[in-house]
């Protein structure tokens, strides 16, 4: 259990766990539960220590009331149980955002809303660097509310101000004979998968939605989850035919062995271990690129390539350099030596 000890500097709660020494700032004042609010502070040594414990005394030492104050973790409830959030955002965000707000709730919860400092927003990126799509969503979620606290009038801050997400590989496509064999595999949930991804050009979320119901007339009508755009696509022949030799008509395209419904991990783990026992790392998402780029290369215009994977004209684009060099060497000079 942890232990409170002295410090010497008022104010301030030492709080000693694990062998680590952490320390938090009374505020001086009362949450709307009427519980004292703290805010955790830089360790000692670190170079902000002596700026952000002036800074939090200076707040404290104007205050002549004690006085319930907007914590973070308040702030999150507001925004959780606003129009913003219940009718603007999809059912995919608000699972995502939801997971990142209970971390930022666990960490700083209790601090002032308005008094978060660029600071500690920074080290909570910093301390996720082992994982730069988490730490970099940590920092979209904690720039989503406070967004929306200016936007309402709650706070004033910017905490998020000038913070560079980190940088992080981009999913690569699978290199062609793996996608060929994938597609020709003897085990049905890997070829189906992989049909399903690679010939509708969607992300692994919408794909898993997708149901037989949702085919009518050779189209098949997805709604994306996180852009909300509609979208009919033509079923491309080979989709068809994997389709028909899946011989349902009901329920779920994909499903597991059982006939139930499986959650998106369970599909991105097979696959992976799939492109591991081949010797190649590789992810779903890169199915994507491999069907923009085969759309591409089939002469289809950014527009048209588009209008498929319901990607902007300008992420079409930024796909297309990721198109390979040699196959596109190929194919020009077979144009210049037809001329």
């Amino acid at each position: 259990m942890a232990r409170t000890s002295k410090t010497g500097l008022p104010h301030v709660k030492a709080v000693k766990a694990k062998g680590k020494l952490y320390l938090y700032f009374d505020t001086g004042q009362k949450d709307e539960r009427g519980k004292k609010i703290f805010t955790a502070l830089p360790p000692q040594r670190d170079p902000t220590f002596g700026a952000v414990y002036a800074a939090l005394l200076g707040h404290r030492t104007r205050r002549t009331a004690v006085e319930p104050l907007l914590t973070v973790k308040a702030m999150i409830a507001l925004y959780q149980n606003s129009p913003k959030w219940r009718d603007e955002l999809s059912d995919g965000s608000r699972k995502l955002y939801s997971y990142y707000l209970a971390e930022i709730e666990q960490l700083i919860g209790m601090a002032p809303a308005n008094e978060l400092s660029r600071d500690v927003v920074v080290r909570m990126v910093d301390r996720r660097a082992d994982k730069p799509g988490a730490a970099n969503m940590l920092l979209r979620t904690t720039g989503a509310l406070y967004r929306w606290g200016r936007e309402r009038g709650h706070v004033t801050a910017d905490p998020c101000r000038d913070i560079s997400e980190l940088k992080m590989g981009e999913h690569q496509p699978w290199p062609d004979e793996l996608v060929a064999a994938a597609l020709v595999d003897d085990d049905d949930r890997i070829r189906l998968a992989v049909h399903m991804l690679y010939f509708t050009a969607q992300r692994i979320g919408d794909v898993m939605r997708m149901q037989f119901s949702d085919i009518r007339d050779g189209m098949l009508f997805v709604r994306q989850q996180k852009t909300r755009k509609p979208l009919h696509i033509p079923i491309h022949r080979d989709l068809a035919a994997e389709l028909k030799r899946q011989g349902r008509q009901i329920g779920p395209i994909i499903v597991g062995s059982d006939g139930r419904p499986v959650k998106q991990e369970t599909v991105r783990q097979y696959i992976k271990q799939w492109t591991d026992a081949r010797g190649v790392k590789a992810v779903a998402h890169g199915l994507r690129k491999n069907a923009v780029n085969a759309l591409l290369e089939a002469s289809c215009t950014v527009a048209q390539t588009a209008a498929i994977s319901g990607q902007t004209l300008q992420l079409v684009e930024h796909y297309a350099k990721a198109r390979d060099q040699k196959k596109l060497a190929q194919q020009a000079m077979k144009t210049w030596e037809s001329e």
